[in-house]
């Protein structure tokens, strides 16, 4: 019953977070859209901080769940596990924006809040060890496979806030074809 009710404060949390920004969400907007009562929220998350780190662990957890239909370590080539990174971002800056954006102003919090600094840095540490498993693989040379991660990261960031913020600019499709080209050669 637990599980259900923290599940229902998320959504609602990601609702408001989504569309007031973190800095303008407060916990009676989220009770509202969860509809409780504010202490029975505090309950469950006792300060807007819990709440904030938790949904930042949902969305992590959702990201690697996902990950797995694109990625597969032991039947797909080399290439087309580093484009399934590709693939998955794409799919997430054209069908989950709202959780796209909010990454953004996750970002912006760790500037000033050490506890989202540390969770952003593990979310990127995680990121970069998916993408090192796949070119442990390959036959890269060691420098380079140390720095591809960090490459790849900057790209679809980078194509994540462009598109969001200028949609229909470029061709995403056309933009990742040649994100792995440069990847690749």
């Amino acid at each position: 019953m637990a599980k259900d009710i923290d599940e229902k404060i998320l959504d609602a949390a990601r609702k408001v977070v989504s569309r007031e920004k973190i800095s303008g969400t407060r916990m009676r907007m989220i009770a509202k859209e969860a509809n409780m009562s504010q202490s029975n929220l505090h309950y469950y998350f006792p300060t807007k901080n819990d709440l904030m780190i938790a949904i930042l662990d949902k969305i992590q957890e959702e990201f690697l769940e996902d990950r797995k239909n694109y990625i597969n370590l032991e039947d797909k080539t080399i290439e087309e596990n580093v484009s399934g990174f590709f693939e998955q971002k794409k799919n997430e800056i054209l069908h989950n924006k709202e959780i796209d954006c909010l990454q953004f102003d996750y970002w912006v919090q760790g500037t000033v809040n050490e506890e989202v600094r540390e969770k952003f840095q593990n979310t990127f540490n995680l990121w970069r060890n998916n993408i090192n498993r796949v070119l442990n693989k390959s036959e890269v040379n060691e420098s380079k496979r140390t720095m591809i991660p960090f490459i790849m990261i900057s790209l679809m960031i980078g194509a994540s806030m462009q598109y969001l913020i200028d949609e229909g600019k470029f061709d995403l499709e056309e933009y990742f074809d040649i994100v792995k080209k440069i990847i690749f050669d």
